[in-house]
């Protein structure tokens, strides 16, 4: 008797599976099977053969397939201003690009913004992202559109020059995180800006909600001198961590983007609260913030993921690029070229990403009832010709040429390095378009 194949939606085969399971299982000549957009079965590619029916096949042949990237931190559609202002510090930086946002920033150009932006991280491997931006509503409908994961929220700002723009508002707060609860793409939080952008009375507003909802919490905490020195001036001399610490908002949903001055005690806290950190390197550097400890906050037993910042500092999205940097940086710092090494950098690229914005339990590694966000990298280049080491091409060697699939919740959303959800020239056109009149400013 022959046995029945079962249906599958896709069925990738005949590659290498970085699984970055508990076990850390790497299956070469692997297959993985998809169905309703969760991974439905992998293992040994001959085992597959025979097994299912897939309605469509992916021939992996030379190609390695990891778990989707995570890019923890990011303000979307600053791809409008890339190259903007360049070469100055945090604070000098701040002042020329709010004006600048303030003037120009609509529901239309963020939307265009942040599509252009969505297109630069899948091609450089990631499937899902974290936002911070204005008209969020609109970016977070952008993103269902493309088929993209994101994990967006309302944002508590007051930042001197966007009064004329909606600034949230409790009411405002509620109304998004009821109308997206249960979007399969859509991943909620709360975010402030960061504490100098706010006020106790906003603290204290925004634990409640984040209390209540039982919501992931996101804000920038400890990034730059000056921002030390102005939350001191404004909180009785506390540092940001202190400030948050006190308001309730350091617990195991809390993920703080940059911590580049931390001390050895806040670092110990954050430990402790379980609350996760976004390492963001070139922009950091590039701000002359300085350098994140992460050698250290991983020692101590904090969750640490990559991110990209926004373009506007960075002044791009492509994750793999932060993953090297990362990894060469505290080698660099610390003098001990044994910390972060190539399979913890990709730790947190991946399942450790995931932790970070609270999704470690469906996407992040790859495993059966897991959301099927994958993506495939082809070996078969001069960069990563020969191969002893997968771990080792992915931080050392890879670039944003090398990422020729991606599927995010079930769905391709590249095939063959050719976009299927977003109409590449397109939003190149808008974007242009708009940084015309930028120029004009």
């Amino acid at each position: 008797m022959v046995e029945q194949q079962s249906q599958v939606d896709f069925l990738f085969s005949g590659g290498t599976l970085l699984t970055m399971d508990k076990e850390r299982r790497v299956i070469t000549n692997g297959a993985l099977a998809v169905k309703d957009g969760r991974i439905v079965w992998l293992g040994p590619a001959a085992e597959a053969s025979g097994r299912f029916a897939a309605a469509q096949t992916l021939n992996l042949t030379g190609k390695v397939l990891v778990p989707g990237l995570v890019n923890a931190h990011g303000h979307w559609a600053m791809t409008l201003f890339r190259g903007l202002v360049d070469d100055c510090t945090l604070e000098a930086w701040l002042e020329k690009i709010w004006k600048v946002e303030a003037a120009t920033i609509s529901a239309e150009n963020v939307v265009a913004g942040s599509e252009l932006a969505m297109i630069e991280m899948i091609r450089s491997g990631t499937t899902c992202a974290a936002d911070m931006y204005w008209h969020y509503g609109e970016t977070t409908e952008a993103a269902k559109k493309a088929g993209f994961r994101m994990v967006n929220g309302p944002i508590f700002a007051r930042i001197a020059g966007f009064e004329k723009h909606r600034n949230t508002t409790y009411n405002m707060a509620l109304e998004y995180l009821d109308h997206y609860q249960n979007d399969p793409l859509i991943h909620l939080c709360l975010q402030l800006h960061a504490t100098y952008t706010t006020n106790r009375s906003i603290l204290e507003e925004a634990a409640q909600i984040v209390k209540d909802r039982s919501l992931m919490f996101i804000t920038h905490a400890s990034e730059s001198r000056g921002e030390m020195e102005n939350v001191r001036q404004q909180y009785d001399g506390m540092t940001p961590i202190e400030v948050l610490d006190a308001a309730g908002l350091l617990h195991d949903r809390t993920l703080l983007a940059h911590c580049v001055h931390l001390s050895d005690a806040e670092i110990e806290r954050l430990a402790e609260t379980g609350a996760s950190v976004v390492h963001c390197p070139s922009s950091n550097l590039k701000l002359s913030s300085g350098v994140a400890r992460v050698a250290d906050m991983v020692k101590a037993g904090v969750t640490v993921a990559i991110g990209t910042d926004g373009t506007a500092s960075n002044n791009d999205l492509d994750l793999l690029h932060e993953a090297q940097l990362a990894a060469l940086l505290q080698k660099g710092v610390t003098g001990d070229p044994t910390v972060l090494p190539a399979e913890k950098v990709v730790e947190m690229l991946t399942i450790d990403g995931a932790r970070a914005v609270g999704l470690d339990k469906v996407i992040g590694s790859l495993e059966v009832g897991k959301l099927a966000d994958l993506t495939v990298f082809d070996f078969d280049s001069y960069n990563l010709t020969p191969c002893y080491d997968v771990y080792s091409h992915l931080v050392y060697a890879t670039s944003t040429h090398d990422v020729s699939d991606v599927m995010i919740n079930g769905r391709l959303v590249m095939q063959d390095r050719q976009m299927l959800t977003l109409d590449e020239a397109d939003v190149k056109a808008r974007v242009r378009a708009i940084a015309q009149k930028v120029r004009d400013l």
